[in-house]
C-alpha cells in the first residue's frame, strides 16, 4: 500500500472549508436578508454547468458570454471586481434585484478563481485606459464614474465636481442635469468614455421623467381648464375631482 506524501497531506489541509449549504426558504440568523439573497446566488451560480466564453480582450477583467444549455438563453457579463455592484449582467434578475450580483456573475467569478493570474489581477484592481459610466445596482440604482489611466486632467477635474469620490464615484443627485454636458465635453476631448446599455437606458429614463414632470407642472400651473383631462380619461369627472 502506497503512502501519501507529506505534500499531498499538507495540500488537503490547506483547502478552504466548504461553505455551508443555505436554505432557499429560511435566512440564517447571522445574515441580513440582502446578505442571504446574495449568498444564495453565489451558491446557486457555483453549482451550475453553464457555458462560458470570453468575448473580450482581457483574461480576467473582460466581457463573457454565459449560456444555459437547458434554457438555451445566454447573457453578457462584465467583470470589474469581486464586490457586489462591481460587475454587470444583462439578465433580468440583475436588473431588478438591487443586490449587485446574480447567478451568472457568481458563476463567472467562480470560474476565474482557479485561473492563473486572477488573484493578482483582482488584488491590483481594474485599471482600463478608458473611462466608464456605469450603473451600480446594489441597494438602489445609481450612476458611477470610473476614470481610466489615460483620463486627461481636464476631464478628471470636471468629474470631481459631479461625482462623489468618497462614495465610489457616484453621481450627485443635484448634478444629474449636467451629465450630458459632461459626456459631450469628454467626447470632444478625444478621451474614450464607455457606458453600458443599462446606464444609458437609466440616464435616458431619468431625462424623460424630468421632462414629463416639467410639462405636467406647467399645465397644472396654467389652471384646471388648461389641463386636457378629457383627452386623457374616458370617464367624466366632477369639478372637485378635476
Amino acid at each position: 500500500m502506497s503512502k501519501a506524501s507529506p505534500g499531498s497531506r499538507g495540500s488537503s489541509k490547506n483547502k478552504p472549508p466548504k461553505e455551508p449549504k443555505l436554505s432557499r426558504t429560511h435566512a440564517p440568523a447571522e445574515l441580513s436578508a440582502v446578505e442571504w439573497q446574495r449568498a444564495l446566488r453565489r451558491q446557486f451560480g457555483r453549482e451550475q454547468a453553464f457555458g462560458l466564453e470570453n468575448i473580450g480582450a482581457e483574461p480576467v477583467f473582460s466581457e463573457f458570454r454565459v449560456s444555459n444549455p437547458e434554457s438555451k438563453r445566454a447573457y453578457r457579463v462584465a467583470i470589474r471586481g469581486r464586490l457586489p455592484g462591481d460587475n454587470y449582467c444583462a439578465c433580468p434578475d440583475y436588473a431588478t434585484n438591487e443586490l449587485g450580483t446574480c447567478k451568472h456573475i457568481e458563476f463567472v467569478l467562480a470560474q476565474l478563481e482557479g485561473k492563473r493570474g486572477a488573484k493578482t489581477a483582482f488584488a491590483r484592481g481594474y485599471q482600463p485606459p478608458f473611462s466608464e459610466l456605469y450603473l451600480r445596482n446594489d441597494g438602489g440604482r445609481r450612476i458611477h464614474f470610473r476614470a481610466g489611466t489615460d483620463c486627461p486632467p481636464s476631464v478628471r477635474e470636471t468629474a470631481e465636481s459631479l461625482f462623489d469620490e468618497t462614495r465610489g464615484g457616484v453621481l450627485r443627485v443635484e448634478d444629474f442635469a449636467a451629465l450630458e454636458r459632461f459626456m459631450a465635453a469628454t467626447a470632444k476631448s478625444g478621451h474614450e468614455l464607455r457606458a453600458y446599455d443599462d446606464a444609458l437606458d437609466f440616464i435616458a429614463g431619468r431625462k424623460d421623467a424630468e421632462q414629463r414632470a416639467a410639462r405636467l407642472d406647467k399645465l397644472l400651473r396654467s389652471g384646471r381648464d388648461a389641463f386636457p383631462l378629457k383627452k386623457l380619461l374616458n370617464v367624466p369627472l366632477y369639478p372637485y375631482q378635476a
